[in-house]
């Protein structure tokens, strides 16, 4: 009887969530993304967790390549897109962190002057859904007018004809830590998580911290897109990067060789080793696992399970402690995951997906799909 019970899933509620969220986003005045003009171009970037520049602050390793990233963006033509999670606002006050990141906050203030500009509130910054806290806090910066968003849907257009839906959200939404139990969790990282991560440096973006949840996370956020062909998913929240759908054992083999990178890491501790290798270990037979369980799949004709819908994107994070950034790119009809600084430490962008130009359709075709 105790072994047929099964482990409760926290992600059930993603879905119904993103459900009642996507329906509230169709009354939104509609967005339009033009995928024939020349002049449609985003830049979405997402979990920032500016701080107040101690030891807490993700972001202060980041802060670089994002300043360097919104300046070529700008000037570009690029509309920027902040996906959620912009301000740690469990561990500090708005107030600190204005104050500590005020040019970073500048350079958006660009983009929202010149009609270029989305802004969206995660699971860390809730507090922005408050508009009296927005126009308190935030309209020092951005002027009276800003809209802070908790869900958009873009309408994706080639000329007059509407091909679908772009769905733009944190991703936070019905899961237990990020939403359900948001207020334990807020209560926890301040007056338990903080302390400690000040007193030691210690930071939970790390490639092996976690990956079950991650894993678990994303999964729900793909497989609400097979229930809606029409859109396109763009989240963050999850802070790992997400490319059409990366399959299960795609994900697991990116794991390992980050889990192998950071091994070979001359900065990593002596006494990390033996749990990165465990961890390693631990990918390495889920990926088998992952393998023999895909092969074995069948429907009644004994034909092999079809591969994940690739509709769902995920911008990765802005407070990598090795300083680097991951976003989506939308420009015309391509749409890319890129990384910055590039592999020379140069500031600018390297595609990091598609990896070669007709090696992943484009906007068009995977609506399509």
């Amino acid at each position: 009887m105790l072994g047929a019970m099964r482990k409760p899933d926290p992600f059930r509620g993603v879905g119904p969530a993103l459900d009642r969220l996507y329906a509230a986003a169709a009354d939104t005045p509609g967005q339009r993304y033009d995928i024939q003009d020349p002049n449609s171009r985003m830049i979405i970037l997402s979990d920032l967790h500016r701080g107040a520049r101690n030891r807490a602050d993700d972001f202060r390793h980041s802060e670089r390549a994002f300043n360097a990233a919104l300046g070529y963006y700008y000037e570009l033509g690029y509309t920027l897109v902040i996906l959620g999670d912009a301000e740690e606002l469990w561990q500090e006050r708005p107030a600190d962190i204005l104050q500590a990141y005020r040019h970073s906050l500048d350079l958006e203030a660009e983009f929202h002057r010149q009609g270029r500009y989305l802004r969206f509130w995660g699971n860390h910054d809730d507090e922005w859904r408050s508009r009296s806290k927005v126009r308190r806090y935030l309209s020092r910066v951005f002027g009276p007018d800003l809209r802070v968003h908790e869900g958009l849907q873009l309408h994706i257009t080639e000329g007059e004809q509407e091909l679908g839906r772009l769905f733009l959200v944190h991703g936070h939404q019905g899961s237990l830590e990020g939403d359900r139990w948001g207020g334990l969790s807020r209560f926890l990282v301040r007056t338990l998580y903080r302390p400690f991560q000040r007193l030691t440096g210690f930071s939970h973006s790390t490639p092996a911290t976690s990956w079950e949840l991650r894993e678990g996370h994303n999964r729900a956020l793909h497989d609400w897109t097979t229930r809606h062909p029409e859109v396109l998913l763009i989240a963050g929240h999850t802070h790992r990067p997400v490319y059409a759908s990366q399959t299960h054992p795609d994900q697991l083999l990116e794991d390992m060789q980050q889990l192998r990178d950071l091994a070979a890491h001359p900065d990593t501790p002596t006494a990390d080793r033996p749990g990165i290798r465990a961890s390693l270990a631990e990918r390495a037979a889920e990926l088998e696992w992952a393998r023999a369980q895909q092969a074995s799949q069948s429907g009644d004709e004994g034909t092999a399970a079809a591969p994940r819908q690739p509709r769902y994107f995920n911008t990765g994070c802005c407070c990598y402690t090795d300083g680097q950034i991951t976003g989506i790119e939308l420009c015309g009809n391509e749409i890319r995951l890129v990384r910055w600084p590039d592999k020379q430490g140069r500031p600018r962008p390297e595609i990091l997906a598609p990896v070669s130009p007709d090696g992943k359709p484009g906007i068009r075709e995977l609506l399509r799909q």
